[in-house]
Protein backbone atom coordinates (compact mmCIF):
# COMPACT_ATOMS: atom_id res chain seq x y z
CA UNK A 1 0.00 0.00 0.00
CA UNK A 2 2.81 2.37 0.91
CA UNK A 3 4.55 1.56 -2.39
CA UNK A 4 1.33 2.32 -4.25
CA UNK A 5 0.88 5.65 -2.46
CA UNK A 6 4.49 6.53 -3.11
CA UNK A 7 4.11 5.67 -6.77
CA UNK A 8 0.98 7.83 -7.05
CA UNK A 9 2.77 10.71 -5.28
CA UNK A 10 5.69 10.37 -7.68
CA UNK A 11 3.30 10.47 -10.63
CA UNK A 12 1.69 13.63 -9.25
CA UNK A 13 5.04 15.32 -8.81
CA UNK A 14 6.08 14.25 -12.28
CA UNK A 15 2.74 15.42 -13.71
CA UNK A 16 3.03 18.86 -12.13
CA UNK A 17 6.62 19.16 -13.35
CA UNK A 18 5.58 18.06 -16.83
CA UNK A 19 2.74 20.62 -16.96
CA UNK A 20 5.13 23.31 -15.83
CA UNK A 21 7.71 22.24 -18.39
CA UNK A 22 5.07 22.17 -21.13
CA UNK A 23 3.74 25.59 -20.17
CA UNK A 24 7.22 27.03 -20.13
CA UNK A 25 8.25 25.34 -23.36
CA UNK A 26 5.05 25.75 -25.36
CA UNK A 27 4.13 29.26 -24.27
CA UNK A 28 7.66 30.68 -24.15
CA UNK A 29 7.74 31.05 -27.92
CA UNK A 30 4.05 31.96 -28.10
CA UNK A 31 4.42 34.77 -25.60
CA UNK A 32 7.33 36.34 -27.43
CA UNK A 33 5.85 38.59 -30.10
CA UNK A 34 7.94 39.05 -33.22
CA UNK A 35 7.92 42.19 -35.37
CA UNK A 36 8.96 42.05 -39.01
CA UNK A 37 10.49 45.27 -40.32
CA UNK A 38 9.75 46.48 -43.85
CA UNK A 39 11.72 49.60 -44.79
CA UNK A 40 9.86 51.74 -47.30
CA UNK A 41 12.22 54.71 -47.35
CA UNK A 42 15.63 55.69 -46.00
CA UNK A 43 18.67 54.15 -44.33
CA UNK A 44 17.88 52.05 -41.23
CA UNK A 45 21.01 53.41 -39.57
CA UNK A 46 19.10 56.68 -39.12
CA UNK A 47 16.87 54.91 -36.57
CA UNK A 48 19.61 53.29 -34.47
CA UNK A 49 18.92 53.71 -30.76
CA UNK A 50 15.17 54.18 -31.24
CA UNK A 51 12.82 52.07 -29.08
CA UNK A 52 9.09 51.53 -29.55
CA UNK A 53 6.95 49.87 -26.92
CA UNK A 54 3.52 48.52 -27.84
CA UNK A 55 0.79 47.47 -25.42
CA UNK A 56 -1.63 44.92 -26.90
CA UNK A 57 -4.53 43.00 -25.40
CA UNK A 58 -7.03 40.27 -26.23
CA UNK A 59 -10.34 40.76 -24.47
CA UNK A 60 -8.57 42.54 -21.58
CA UNK A 61 -7.49 39.09 -20.34
CA UNK A 62 -4.26 38.60 -22.29
CA UNK A 63 -1.67 41.38 -22.47
CA UNK A 64 1.56 41.70 -24.45
CA UNK A 65 3.98 44.55 -23.67
CA UNK A 66 6.58 44.43 -26.43
CA UNK A 67 9.72 46.55 -26.67
CA UNK A 68 11.22 46.87 -30.15
CA UNK A 69 14.78 48.27 -30.17
CA UNK A 70 16.31 49.30 -33.48
CA UNK A 71 19.99 48.38 -33.59
CA UNK A 72 22.31 47.83 -36.57
CA UNK A 73 19.36 48.20 -38.94
CA UNK A 74 17.22 45.45 -37.41
CA UNK A 75 14.47 45.25 -34.77
CA UNK A 76 15.19 43.35 -31.54
CA UNK A 77 12.01 42.50 -29.64
CA UNK A 78 11.38 41.50 -26.04
CA UNK A 79 7.87 40.82 -24.72
CA UNK A 80 6.33 40.66 -21.27
CA UNK A 81 3.19 38.53 -21.33
CA UNK A 82 0.43 38.54 -18.71
CA UNK A 83 -2.75 36.50 -18.32
CA UNK A 84 -5.63 37.33 -15.97
CA UNK A 85 -8.60 35.10 -15.17
CA UNK A 86 -10.84 38.14 -14.84
CA UNK A 87 -11.25 40.96 -17.33
CA UNK A 88 -8.97 43.87 -16.50
CA UNK A 89 -10.13 47.47 -16.55
CA UNK A 90 -7.98 49.64 -18.78
CA UNK A 91 -6.81 52.78 -17.02
CA UNK A 92 -8.15 56.10 -18.29
CA UNK A 93 -7.12 59.67 -17.73
CA UNK A 94 -9.04 60.98 -14.72
CA UNK A 95 -8.12 64.61 -15.37
CA UNK A 96 -10.97 67.10 -15.16
CA UNK A 97 -12.12 69.10 -18.16
CA UNK A 98 -12.59 72.40 -16.35
CA UNK A 99 -15.03 74.99 -17.71
CA UNK A 100 -16.83 73.81 -20.83
CA UNK A 101 -19.13 76.46 -22.32
CA UNK A 102 -20.92 76.24 -25.66
CA UNK A 103 -23.26 78.52 -27.51
CA UNK A 104 -26.68 76.86 -27.34
CA UNK A 105 -28.11 78.05 -30.64
CA UNK A 106 -27.95 74.62 -32.28
CA UNK A 107 -29.40 72.62 -29.37
CA UNK A 108 -32.04 74.91 -27.92
CA UNK A 109 -35.00 72.79 -29.03
CA UNK A 110 -33.92 69.46 -27.60
CA UNK A 111 -36.28 69.43 -24.59
CA UNK A 112 -38.18 72.71 -24.64
CA UNK A 113 -41.38 70.95 -23.52
CA UNK A 114 -39.72 70.25 -20.16
CA UNK A 115 -39.34 73.99 -19.58
CA UNK A 116 -42.44 75.78 -18.23
CA UNK A 117 -43.71 78.46 -20.61
CA UNK A 118 -43.06 81.23 -18.11
CA UNK A 119 -39.37 80.23 -18.16
CA UNK A 120 -39.06 79.81 -21.91
CA UNK A 121 -36.79 82.39 -23.48
CA UNK A 122 -35.27 83.10 -26.85
CA UNK A 123 -35.17 80.19 -29.25
CA UNK A 124 -37.33 77.95 -27.08
CA UNK A 125 -40.27 80.18 -27.98
CA UNK A 126 -39.71 79.40 -31.66
CA UNK A 127 -39.97 75.69 -31.02
CA UNK A 128 -43.03 76.23 -28.82
CA UNK A 129 -44.74 78.25 -31.57
CA UNK A 130 -43.85 75.61 -34.13
CA UNK A 131 -45.10 72.85 -31.83
CA UNK A 132 -48.43 74.58 -31.23
CA UNK A 133 -49.04 74.93 -34.97
CA UNK A 134 -47.79 71.49 -36.03
CA UNK A 135 -50.10 68.73 -37.24
CA UNK A 136 -49.59 65.22 -35.88
CA UNK A 137 -46.98 63.13 -37.72
CA UNK A 138 -46.11 66.04 -39.99
CA UNK A 139 -42.68 67.66 -40.07
CA UNK A 140 -42.71 71.45 -39.94
CA UNK A 141 -39.73 73.64 -40.69
CA UNK A 142 -38.84 77.28 -40.25
CA UNK A 143 -35.84 79.47 -40.97
CA UNK A 144 -35.27 82.33 -38.54
CA UNK A 145 -32.87 85.14 -37.81
CA UNK A 146 -31.34 84.25 -34.43
CA UNK A 147 -31.08 87.94 -33.46
CA UNK A 148 -34.86 88.24 -33.66
CA UNK A 149 -35.13 85.95 -30.63
CA UNK A 150 -31.85 86.36 -28.74
CA UNK A 151 -29.89 89.54 -28.01
CA UNK A 152 -26.89 87.57 -26.73
CA UNK A 153 -25.73 84.03 -27.42
CA UNK A 154 -27.39 81.62 -24.99
CA UNK A 155 -24.94 79.38 -23.15
CA UNK A 156 -24.92 75.77 -22.04
CA UNK A 157 -22.27 73.39 -20.79
CA UNK A 158 -20.76 72.01 -17.62
CA UNK A 159 -17.96 72.48 -15.12
CA UNK A 160 -15.84 69.47 -14.15
CA UNK A 161 -13.23 69.98 -11.42
CA UNK A 162 -12.04 67.83 -8.54
CA UNK A 163 -15.12 67.22 -6.42
CA UNK A 164 -17.17 69.69 -8.49
CA UNK A 165 -19.67 68.85 -11.23
CA UNK A 166 -22.20 71.35 -12.56
CA UNK A 167 -24.43 70.91 -15.58
CA UNK A 168 -26.08 74.05 -16.89
CA UNK A 169 -27.65 72.80 -20.12
CA UNK A 170 -30.31 75.50 -19.79
CA UNK A 171 -31.69 74.85 -23.28
CA UNK A 172 -32.29 71.18 -22.54
CA UNK A 173 -33.37 70.33 -18.99
CA UNK A 174 -31.86 73.44 -17.45
CA UNK A 175 -29.74 73.61 -14.29
CA UNK A 176 -31.21 71.15 -11.81
CA UNK A 177 -29.57 72.55 -8.69
CA UNK A 178 -29.53 76.04 -7.25
CA UNK A 179 -25.73 76.27 -7.38
CA UNK A 180 -25.72 75.14 -11.04
CA UNK A 181 -28.35 77.78 -11.80
CA UNK A 182 -26.24 80.41 -10.02
CA UNK A 183 -23.23 79.30 -12.08
CA UNK A 184 -25.17 79.55 -15.33
CA UNK A 185 -26.51 82.99 -14.42
CA UNK A 186 -22.98 84.16 -13.63
CA UNK A 187 -21.58 82.89 -16.92
CA UNK A 188 -24.51 84.22 -18.95
CA UNK A 189 -24.08 87.63 -17.35
CA UNK A 190 -20.29 87.63 -17.74
CA UNK A 191 -20.06 86.39 -21.32
CA UNK A 192 -22.53 88.67 -23.06
CA UNK A 193 -21.72 88.25 -26.74
CA UNK A 194 -24.22 89.90 -29.12
CA UNK A 195 -25.70 87.55 -31.71
CA UNK A 196 -24.47 88.13 -35.26
CA UNK A 197 -27.12 90.17 -37.08
CA UNK A 198 -26.93 87.90 -40.15
CA UNK A 199 -26.93 84.50 -38.42
CA UNK A 200 -29.77 82.22 -39.52
CA UNK A 201 -30.76 78.73 -38.48
CA UNK A 202 -33.32 76.35 -39.90
CA UNK A 203 -35.27 74.39 -37.30
CA UNK A 204 -37.59 71.45 -37.79
CA UNK A 205 -40.03 69.60 -35.58
CA UNK A 206 -42.20 66.48 -35.79
CA UNK A 207 -44.99 65.85 -33.26
CA UNK A 208 -45.98 62.17 -32.98
CA UNK A 209 -49.35 60.76 -31.94
CA UNK A 210 -47.86 59.20 -28.81
CA UNK A 211 -46.58 62.56 -27.67
CA UNK A 212 -42.95 61.96 -28.54
CA UNK A 213 -41.08 64.72 -30.25
CA UNK A 214 -38.21 64.99 -32.72
CA UNK A 215 -36.40 68.28 -33.26
CA UNK A 216 -33.36 69.41 -35.19
CA UNK A 217 -31.61 72.60 -36.21
CA UNK A 218 -28.88 73.51 -38.65
CA UNK A 219 -26.99 76.57 -39.70
CA UNK A 220 -28.02 78.44 -42.81
CA UNK A 221 -25.37 79.33 -45.39
CA UNK A 222 -26.95 82.70 -46.13
CA UNK A 223 -25.44 84.23 -42.99
CA UNK A 224 -22.31 83.94 -40.88
CA UNK A 225 -22.26 81.65 -37.81
CA UNK A 226 -20.48 81.60 -34.45
CA UNK A 227 -19.84 78.59 -32.25
CA UNK A 228 -18.52 79.36 -28.79
CA UNK A 229 -16.43 76.47 -27.47
CA UNK A 230 -14.06 76.92 -24.51
CA UNK A 231 -10.75 75.20 -23.80
CA UNK A 232 -9.42 74.88 -20.24
CA UNK A 233 -6.23 74.39 -18.23
CA UNK A 234 -6.89 73.10 -14.72
CA UNK A 235 -4.55 73.74 -11.78
CA UNK A 236 -5.17 72.73 -8.13
CA UNK A 237 -6.85 76.06 -7.24
CA UNK A 238 -7.70 77.79 -10.53
CA UNK A 239 -9.19 76.93 -13.91
CA UNK A 240 -7.93 79.02 -16.84
CA UNK A 241 -9.95 79.01 -20.05
CA UNK A 242 -10.65 80.88 -23.28
CA UNK A 243 -12.33 80.46 -26.67
CA UNK A 244 -11.93 81.33 -30.33
CA UNK A 245 -13.69 84.64 -31.01
CA UNK A 246 -13.79 84.09 -34.78
CA UNK A 247 -16.84 83.11 -36.80
CA UNK A 248 -16.98 80.48 -39.53
CA UNK A 249 -16.26 83.15 -42.13
CA UNK A 250 -13.28 84.55 -40.22
CA UNK A 251 -14.98 87.59 -38.72
CA UNK A 252 -14.73 88.46 -35.03
CA UNK A 253 -17.65 88.61 -32.61
CA UNK A 254 -18.17 91.56 -30.27
CA UNK A 255 -16.47 90.74 -26.95
CA UNK A 256 -16.42 94.32 -25.63
CA UNK A 257 -19.19 93.61 -23.10
CA UNK A 258 -17.14 90.91 -21.35
CA UNK A 259 -15.56 92.42 -18.20
CA UNK A 260 -11.92 93.02 -19.13
CA UNK A 261 -12.56 92.16 -22.77
CA UNK A 262 -11.31 89.18 -24.76
CA UNK A 263 -8.55 87.00 -23.34
CA UNK A 264 -7.77 84.18 -20.94
CA UNK A 265 -10.23 83.93 -18.03
CA UNK A 266 -9.74 82.45 -14.57
CA UNK A 267 -12.12 80.88 -12.06
CA UNK A 268 -10.89 79.91 -8.58
CA UNK A 269 -12.23 76.92 -6.66
CA UNK A 270 -11.66 74.82 -3.56
CA UNK A 271 -11.23 71.18 -4.57
CA UNK A 272 -13.37 68.46 -3.04
CA UNK A 273 -12.38 64.94 -2.00
CA UNK A 274 -12.56 62.32 -4.73
CA UNK A 275 -12.11 58.57 -4.23
CA UNK A 276 -11.07 56.21 -7.01
CA UNK A 277 -13.36 53.18 -7.20
CA UNK A 278 -12.17 49.63 -7.72
CA UNK A 279 -13.73 49.46 -11.17
CA UNK A 280 -11.84 52.56 -12.30
CA UNK A 281 -14.54 55.20 -11.77
CA UNK A 282 -14.56 57.98 -9.20
CA UNK A 283 -16.81 58.94 -6.32
CA UNK A 284 -17.12 62.38 -4.76
CA UNK A 285 -16.67 61.92 -1.02
CA UNK A 286 -16.78 65.64 -0.30
CA UNK A 287 -18.04 68.36 -2.64
CA UNK A 288 -15.76 71.17 -3.66
CA UNK A 289 -16.74 74.81 -4.00
CA UNK A 290 -16.60 77.30 -6.87
CA UNK A 291 -15.70 80.90 -6.05
CA UNK A 292 -18.08 82.58 -8.50
CA UNK A 293 -16.98 86.10 -7.64
CA UNK A 294 -13.42 85.25 -8.70
CA UNK A 295 -14.36 84.94 -12.41
CA UNK A 296 -12.12 87.41 -14.23
CA UNK A 297 -10.06 88.11 -17.35
CA UNK A 298 -6.37 87.58 -16.49
CA UNK A 299 -4.52 87.91 -19.80
CA UNK A 300 -5.67 89.90 -22.85
CA UNK A 301 -5.63 88.40 -26.33
CA UNK A 302 -5.59 90.63 -29.40
CA UNK A 303 -9.08 90.30 -30.89
CA UNK A 304 -7.59 90.08 -34.39
CA UNK A 305 -5.67 86.91 -33.47
CA UNK A 306 -7.28 83.51 -33.88
CA UNK A 307 -7.00 81.25 -30.82
CA UNK A 308 -5.68 77.73 -31.49
CA UNK A 309 -4.77 76.07 -28.19
CA UNK A 310 -4.13 76.72 -24.49
CA UNK A 311 -2.04 74.39 -22.33
CA UNK A 312 0.32 74.27 -19.36
CA UNK A 313 3.97 73.37 -19.78
CA UNK A 314 4.55 70.53 -17.35
CA UNK A 315 4.29 71.95 -13.80
CA UNK A 316 6.71 74.84 -14.15
CA UNK A 317 4.05 77.52 -13.77
CA UNK A 318 3.71 78.74 -17.35
CA UNK A 319 0.80 78.76 -19.77
CA UNK A 320 1.33 78.14 -23.49
CA UNK A 321 -0.96 80.16 -25.74
CA UNK A 322 -0.97 79.29 -29.46
CA UNK A 323 -2.51 81.84 -31.84
CA UNK A 324 -2.58 82.81 -35.49
CA UNK A 325 -2.54 86.30 -37.00
CA UNK A 326 -3.22 86.18 -40.73
CA UNK A 327 -0.51 83.80 -42.03
CA UNK A 328 1.77 83.98 -38.95
CA UNK A 329 1.65 81.46 -36.10
CA UNK A 330 2.80 82.37 -32.59
CA UNK A 331 3.51 80.75 -29.23
CA UNK A 332 3.09 83.07 -26.24
CA UNK A 333 4.57 82.02 -22.87
CA UNK A 334 2.75 83.41 -19.81
CA UNK A 335 4.01 83.20 -16.23
CA UNK A 336 1.08 82.02 -14.14
CA UNK A 337 2.12 83.70 -10.87
CA UNK A 338 1.97 87.15 -12.47
CA UNK A 339 0.05 86.40 -15.69
CA UNK A 340 2.70 88.36 -17.55
CA UNK A 341 4.11 87.49 -20.96
CA UNK A 342 7.70 86.25 -20.84
CA UNK A 343 8.07 85.32 -24.51
CA UNK A 344 6.27 85.63 -27.84
CA UNK A 345 7.83 83.27 -30.37
CA UNK A 346 6.93 83.27 -34.04
CA UNK A 347 6.83 79.61 -35.05
CA UNK A 348 6.37 80.00 -38.79
CA UNK A 349 4.44 81.65 -41.61
CA UNK A 350 2.26 80.05 -44.27
CA UNK A 351 1.39 81.06 -47.80
CA UNK A 352 -2.25 81.76 -46.98
CA UNK A 353 -3.85 84.00 -44.37
CA UNK A 354 -7.08 81.95 -44.41
CA UNK A 355 -5.70 79.45 -41.90
CA UNK A 356 -3.83 76.21 -42.42
CA UNK A 357 -4.17 72.71 -41.04
CA UNK A 358 -2.39 72.47 -37.68
CA UNK A 359 -1.58 69.96 -34.95
CA UNK A 360 0.13 70.59 -31.61
CA UNK A 361 1.87 67.87 -29.60
CA UNK A 362 3.52 68.47 -26.24
CA UNK A 363 5.97 65.90 -24.95
CA UNK A 364 7.60 66.05 -21.50
CA UNK A 365 10.82 67.34 -23.08
CA UNK A 366 9.79 69.20 -26.23
CA UNK A 367 6.92 70.55 -28.33
CA UNK A 368 6.04 69.63 -31.91
CA UNK A 369 3.87 71.88 -34.05
CA UNK A 370 2.59 70.73 -37.43
CA UNK A 371 1.31 73.69 -39.44
CA UNK A 372 0.32 73.28 -43.05
CA UNK A 373 2.92 70.67 -44.13
CA UNK A 374 5.75 71.79 -41.83
CA UNK A 375 6.86 70.14 -38.59
CA UNK A 376 8.69 72.27 -36.03
CA UNK A 377 10.40 71.09 -32.84
CA UNK A 378 10.60 73.56 -29.95
CA UNK A 379 13.01 72.91 -27.08
CA UNK A 380 12.86 74.59 -23.64
CA UNK A 381 15.75 76.87 -22.71
CA UNK A 382 15.38 76.20 -18.99
CA UNK A 383 14.14 79.70 -18.12
CA UNK A 384 10.54 79.27 -19.27
CA UNK A 385 11.27 80.25 -22.86
CA UNK A 386 11.61 78.07 -25.98
CA UNK A 387 13.71 77.96 -29.13
CA UNK A 388 13.19 76.42 -32.56
CA UNK A 389 15.62 73.48 -32.80
CA UNK A 390 14.43 71.78 -36.00
CA UNK A 391 12.03 72.68 -38.79
CA UNK A 392 11.21 70.62 -41.88
CA UNK A 393 10.43 71.98 -45.35
CA UNK A 394 6.74 72.50 -46.10
CA UNK A 395 6.50 69.18 -47.95
CA UNK A 396 5.32 66.65 -45.34
CA UNK A 397 2.67 64.05 -46.03
CA UNK A 398 0.11 64.74 -43.28
CA UNK A 399 -0.74 61.04 -43.11
CA UNK A 400 2.32 60.70 -40.88
CA UNK A 401 1.37 63.52 -38.51
CA UNK A 402 -2.41 63.57 -38.38
CA UNK A 403 -4.47 65.05 -35.55
CA UNK A 404 -4.87 61.98 -33.35
CA UNK A 405 -1.17 61.32 -32.71
CA UNK A 406 -0.31 60.57 -29.07
CA UNK A 407 2.44 62.70 -27.50
CA UNK A 408 3.90 59.52 -25.96
CA UNK A 409 4.45 58.16 -29.46
CA UNK A 410 7.00 60.81 -30.47
CA UNK A 411 10.70 61.17 -29.63
CA UNK A 412 13.39 63.70 -30.54
CA UNK A 413 17.16 63.31 -30.60
CA UNK A 414 19.92 65.37 -32.21
CA UNK A 415 17.76 67.01 -34.86
CA UNK A 416 15.71 63.91 -35.66
CA UNK A 417 11.99 63.57 -34.86
CA UNK A 418 10.51 60.05 -34.68
CA UNK A 419 6.77 59.35 -34.78
CA UNK A 420 5.04 55.96 -34.41
CA UNK A 421 1.38 55.28 -35.15
CA UNK A 422 -0.90 52.27 -35.45
CA UNK A 423 -1.24 50.75 -38.91
CA UNK A 424 -4.94 50.28 -39.66
CA UNK A 425 -6.33 49.21 -43.02
CA UNK A 426 -7.48 52.49 -44.56
CA UNK A 427 -10.17 50.82 -46.68
CA UNK A 428 -11.90 48.56 -44.15
CA UNK A 429 -10.77 50.09 -40.86
CA UNK A 430 -9.80 46.57 -39.71
CA UNK A 431 -6.93 45.88 -37.36
CA UNK A 432 -5.40 42.76 -38.87
CA UNK A 433 -2.76 42.83 -36.13
CA UNK A 434 -1.44 45.32 -33.57
CA UNK A 435 1.06 46.69 -36.10
CA UNK A 436 2.53 50.16 -36.49
CA UNK A 437 4.54 52.46 -38.73
CA UNK A 438 7.52 54.60 -37.73
CA UNK A 439 8.64 57.75 -39.53
CA UNK A 440 11.66 59.98 -38.91
CA UNK A 441 12.08 63.60 -40.01
CA UNK A 442 14.96 66.05 -39.91
CA UNK A 443 15.43 69.54 -41.35
CA UNK A 444 15.53 68.06 -44.87
CA UNK A 445 12.14 66.34 -44.51
CA UNK A 446 11.22 62.64 -44.37
CA UNK A 447 14.36 60.47 -43.98
CA UNK A 448 12.96 57.12 -42.78
CA UNK A 449 9.71 55.16 -43.11
CA UNK A 450 9.18 51.57 -41.97
CA UNK A 451 6.32 49.20 -41.20
CA UNK A 452 6.43 46.78 -38.28
CA UNK A 453 4.27 43.68 -38.68
CA UNK A 454 3.33 41.81 -35.51
CA UNK A 455 3.26 38.03 -35.27
CA UNK A 456 -0.05 38.37 -33.42
CA UNK A 457 -2.69 37.99 -36.10
CA UNK A 458 -6.47 38.39 -36.29
CA UNK A 459 -8.83 36.34 -38.46
CA UNK A 460 -11.46 38.88 -39.41
CA UNK A 461 -14.92 38.74 -40.95
CA UNK A 462 -17.10 41.60 -42.17
CA UNK A 463 -17.41 42.96 -38.63
CA UNK A 464 -15.86 42.28 -35.27
CA UNK A 465 -16.12 43.16 -31.63
CA UNK A 466 -13.08 44.88 -30.11
CA UNK A 467 -12.91 42.18 -27.41
CA UNK A 468 -12.66 39.46 -30.06
CA UNK A 469 -9.40 40.64 -31.59
CA UNK A 470 -5.85 41.35 -30.51
CA UNK A 471 -5.56 45.12 -30.48
CA UNK A 472 -3.56 47.93 -28.97
CA UNK A 473 -4.90 49.29 -25.69
CA UNK A 474 -6.80 52.57 -25.69
CA UNK A 475 -4.53 54.54 -23.34
CA UNK A 476 -0.89 55.01 -24.40
CA UNK A 477 -0.90 52.20 -27.02
CA UNK A 478 2.58 53.05 -28.37
CA UNK A 479 5.47 54.73 -26.57
CA UNK A 480 8.66 55.94 -28.27
CA UNK A 481 12.02 56.73 -26.70
CA UNK A 482 15.37 57.57 -28.20
CA UNK A 483 18.75 57.12 -26.54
Amino acid sequence: MRKALGFIAALLVFGVAAVGWCAQTVYAAHDQVRFTQTILLGDPAVADGLSMQTHATYGNHLFWDSTIKLQAGAPHTQTEYHFFNTEQEQSYDQSHQGVEIYSAVQSSGSNFLDTPKYRQTGLERVYQELYDSAATDKEVEKTIMVADYCEYYPLEGFISLEGINHDFGIWTYGPSQSDSLAMWNKLQEFFRIPVLPTERITISLTKSRDGSLATSSSGNEEGDQFYLDTQSVVTPQTCYFTFNNHTLKGNTVDTSLIPGGYGIYALDYAAGVVKTLKGGGIEIAENGCLHLDSLRMVFPIDTTEEFLQLSQWEDDGTLLLYTRHKNDYFLTIIEMDTMQQIQRLKIQSTQTDDGAWYNLLENDDFIVTVIDQTATVLLPNGDGTFRIDMQTPNTLNLEYLSWHRDSNAIAYNNGKLAVAYENIDQTTGFRYAPCFNTVIFDNTGLVFLAQYQSSLRNVLTDSYNSNEIVRLVDQNPIEVTWK
